[in-house]
């Protein structure tokens, strides 16, 4: 019985992780979606370095 209860634990587990993990979207049927996950998981310091707005 204490066996049955962490495999259903452990699967809980596992399936809330899968779940909570975002997938990209296929380009080849939204490539709109595709660039809009593309531009909101760029890291923040790419972001500052493409901006035209530099001092130099």
């Amino acid at each position: 019985m204490k066996n049955l209860r962490l495999l259903v634990l452990l699967a809980a587990g596992a399936s809330l992780v899968l779940s909570s993990c975002t997938q990209a979207p296929d380009p080849a049927k939204d490539p709109n979606a595709d660039a809009a996950y593309k531009r909101s998981h760029r890291p923040q310091e790419y972001r500052e370095a493409q901006r035209s707005n530099v001092n130099y």
